[in-house]
């Protein structure tokens, strides 16, 4: 069993993903090698690029394979990423105010991430991945949640 994927990390990568691009090249096919089974089942159709396939895959970290975890926890873990989110972040005690982020993006969540347990940033990781494909509405509020993690 791999190493639980906090919500700090994930807060790290995505913060981190809007900013700085993708992981190394290593890293990317890395993860692209030991997650391809769950890419294909739950990230198909996520586009590639600026850490959506990490998001998705984080999003549904309760059903990952155990190859696939130890990479995304990598991915998450980059050093690269630490001082771009708050010390609440680092902490783990990032909050997601995924009430309003239901409310908001309900019709892309019922689209996109009828199967991601909501909780931990999960939500938010799930309409990150899908960002090319959400409403205009709903992506700016998760872009601003996002800012808000800085």
């Amino acid at each position: 069993m791999g190493k639980k994927i906090t919500s700090a990390m994930f807060a790290m990568a995505l913060a981190g993903a809007t900013t700085t691009g993708n992981s190394s090249p290593a890293q990317a096919s890395s993860l692209m090698t030991a997650c391809s089974p769950d890419i294909a089942s739950l990230c198909k159709g996520v586009r590639e690029g600026r850490g959506r396939i990490s998001a998705c895959l984080f999003a549904h970290g309760n059903r990952i394979s155990p190859a696939c975890k130890p990479e995304v926890t990598k991915v998450a873990k980059r050093m690269a990423f630490e001082p771009k989110v708050p010390a609440g972040a680092r902490s783990g005690t990032v909050r997601v105010d995924e009430a309003k982020l239901k409310q908001v993006c309900a019709s892309d969540i019922r689209t996109h991430c009828r199967s991601v347990a909501p909780g931990k940033g999960r939500l938010l990781a799930c309409i990150y991945a899908w960002s090319n494909n959400v409403s205009t509405t709903c992506r700016s509020e998760a872009r601003a949640m996002i800012e808000d993690m800085r």
